[in-house]
């Protein structure tokens, strides 16, 4: 099971806390203790299986929305990253490891390394939250 808070960096090198406030078979939420109900900060892990034996297929979300003042009122902007692994023995660990790094490490221009090994993914894969 994942800590039940997670702690994520900003671009500004900043921490940005998230408390579990909810979880249930398939996901959990999570609050950013420093936003307030108006404005919320949530990290959403969900889990869900598709297909029929033997072509089942895990998939694997993580959410993250961040709600700021507007012009209009608030406005909200959401992140998804999402896993798709078929369950067949050719899928490796190191076939999942190498493809989330790749992701990664394009959108963290080359900043990302020791990916590989992360206790973080090897919890969402196994369907933790």
């Amino acid at each position: 099971m994942l800590a039940n808070d997670i702690t994520l960096d900003m671009a500004n090198g900043t921490d940005v806390v998230y408390r579990l406030v909810s979880s249930s078979v398939d996901g959990s939420r999570r609050l950013d203790i420093a936003s307030t109900l108006a404005l919320p900060n949530v990290l959403t892990i969900k889990h869900s299986v598709s297909g029929k034996p033997p072509a089942l297929v895990d998939r694997h979300l993580v959410q993250i929305s961040k709600t700021i003042p507007a012009a209009i009122g608030t406005a909200t902007v959401t992140v998804n990253f999402t896993v798709t692994v078929p369950r067949d023995a050719a899928v490796t660990p190191t076939v999942i490891h190498d493809t989330i790094t790749g992701i990664v490490d394009l959108l963290t221009d080359g900043s990302a390394t020791g990916l590989a090994t992360s206790a973080n993914i090897d919890a969402l894969l196994r369907g933790e939250s």
